[in-house]
């Protein structure tokens, strides 16, 4: 399978097969890469550019590499309302957040079965 998308709408079969074959030195790799490439386009944007939305054509070009699954092309329009400084702090301010409370759930859910 193929996961150069987002990783959004992910089905539980693409979520199993890649719990089950990912490489975790790799994915560390990529995210230490990741960190640095967005402290270095961060520190070359102007400070009037925090309070811009992203660019359709922009948007557009994640479409054509398939950056983002079909079924979760809802992500374009909600991106394209957000501000560059509020994609660049949802992940660490608030996205987090979402998984975190999915976790507490089911970890609530494996006590239940477990009693």
């Amino acid at each position: 399978m193929n996961y150069a998308h987002s990783g959004n709408e992910m089905t539980e079969a693409e979520v199993t097969d890649l719990s089950e074959n990912i490489d975790i030195q790799a994915l560390m790799a990529y995210r230490n890469d990741v960190g640095r490439k967005t402290r270095e386009v961060v520190s070359r944007l102007l400070p009037n550019a925090f309070n811009q939305k992203v660019e359709a054509e922009r948007m557009k070009v994640l479409e054509e590499q398939k950056a983002v699954k079909k079924e979760a092309s809802w992500l374009f329009e909600y991106w394209g309302k957000k501000t560059i400084a509020g994609l660049i702090l949802m992940p660490a301010t608030r996205h987090i957040f979402l998984h975190l409370n999915k976790s507490i759930r089911i970890k609530q859910r494996i006590q239940k079965k477990g009693d």
